[in-house]
């Protein structure tokens, strides 16, 4: 549409610029036309004021009416009278009188012997404001109109004539080939941008390719530093408690950290298998999770946080809640994720809590995890789900995003908010009947 248009545009704006081209032409060539009558009766005119001078009684009528035939006749005049020097005697003829002589002359001849005549659609001679002849009918407005003065001095007429264009004339069939011809250069301008398109998208399309596969090994390998050093930080407390606790002969207390390190180790086993299944897009097969379960779990990975953090974690989890169909590790870095922020936003706080409460519905399982922490800024609402964005120095800002990113593949949605008096809620939303996306 936006083609046709700008065809038509410059179709209108050439043909127009032709039309008024032609058109200042004719104009030109009638205004050549209108000099010319203009000169020729000017030359006329003043051949009928010598002739007065020069008639005499013993003048010959018949020889000037031969050489002048819009001299109908002369006659002398009383020298006692004072005549008008011009009188009107009606259907375009007058008396121009001398002190001697009168001559009668036909303004009908005289405009019919000079061709430029018949070249204006009106012509009329008139003299102080009164029409001695008009020839093309009564006047009407036209398209062009010519006003001039004769200079005479016995006969200063006012000469006016009008005419409409030629239309006929016009350059109709230059101005289809100026259409058509732009036609064809919006065509090919527009075949050129679409090849030059296809080129810079096909550029572009290798660019984005390459830079894909550098970013998705950037984000992996950013996703596995930051998802395996919190189980690699716990298996070091433990083996290291594990190594205290052998030098000081309590090996009964021992065997709990070992199974904690391996619990651990397992997980970190999980996380690998994930990224394995991300990297060769293995489908996920969902399976029946608990999540209070899960919670559990969660809480006993990040023992050693809550007990130094002196976090209080309240556990409203109804225990009829129903199971989800989704995969259990994701559901525990989305646990692990949101309570390791929520523990590390109290680090400086006297009294430190976490709560999680679910609701059932038909559809699905909401729920929230509320803490006793500052809260989040404004900034930090709007952008706390952005890779990469953080409010903790040593952060990378990887957290939040991997929990949204799975939720969403686990078909639910997940906000924050921010509790007057407490601190940051956020609610999840998780379907009974998930399928990856």
């Amino acid at each position: 549409m936006l083609k046709v248009g700008i065809w038509l545009l410059l179709s209108l704006l050439s043909g127009s610029g032709l039309i008024i081209y032609a058109l200042q032409q004719q104009y030109e060539e009638q205004s050549i036309d209108f000099r010319i009558l203009h000169r020729d009766i000017t030359v006329k005119l003043a051949q009928h004021e010598t002739i007065l001078s020069l008639l005499s009684v013993t003048s010959d009528p018949s020889v000037i009416q031969e050489k002048f035939p819009q001299i109908l006749a002369w006659k002398p005049l009383p020298s006692a009278a004072a005549p008008h020097t011009l009188l009107p005697a009606g259907k375009g003829t007058y008396w121009l009188n001398d002190q001697h002589f009168a001559l009668l002359i036909d303004l009908n001849l005289l405009l019919a012997e000079l061709p430029q005549s018949h070249y204006f659609r009106h012509i009329r001679l008139s003299w102080q404001n009164a029409e001695l002849i008009e020839l093309g009918g009564r006047w009407q407005p036209a398209y062009w109109q010519w006003d001039k003065e004769v200079a005479s001095a016995l006969q200063p007429f006012e000469l006016s004539a009008s005419r409409d264009p030629d239309w006929a004339r016009l350059p109709w069939l230059l101005m289809l080939l100026a259409s058509l011809g732009w036609a064809g250069i919006i065509y090919f301008v527009s075949q050129y941008r679409v090849q030059k398109r296809q080129r810079n998208i096909a550029v572009l399309r290798e660019h984005f390719s390459e830079l894909t596969r550098l970013n998705a090994m950037g984000e992996i390998t950013t996703g596995i530093v930051h998802e395996l050093n919190q189980p690699l930080t716990a298996i070091l407390s433990y083996n290291q408690a594990a190594l205290r606790l052998l030098n000081q002969q309590q090996a009964h207390q021992v065997p709990p950290l070992l199974d904690a390190a391996v619990i651990q180790i397992k997980r970190i086993s999980a996380l690998l298998l994930q990224f394995r299944q991300k990297l060769t897009h293995d489908r996920v097969v969902f399976q029946a999770v608990n999540l209070g379960e899960i919670w559990s779990r969660v809480t006993m990975l990040l023992e050693n946080e809550i007990q130094s953090g002196r976090v209080n974690v309240i556990n409203r989890l109804p225990a009829t809640l129903p199971p989800l169909r989704a995969e259990p590790l994701w559901i525990e870095q989305i646990f692990h994720n949101i309570l390791t922020n929520a523990i590390q936003a109290q680090q400086h706080q006297a009294a430190s809590w976490v709560a999680i409460s679910a609701v059932a519905s038909e559809q699905g399982i909401t729920l929230q995890l509320k803490d006793g922490g500052p809260g989040l800024s404004e900034q930090a609402l709007q952008q706390v789900f952005m890779p990469f964005f953080t409010t903790r120095p040593d952060g990378l800002g990887l957290g939040m995003a991997l929990a949204e990113t799975l939720i969403h593949r686990l078909g639910g949605s997940i906000k924050v908010e921010n509790i007057a008096g407490q601190g940051a809620c956020f609610t999840l939303w998780f379907p009974f009947n998930a399928q990856e996306e």
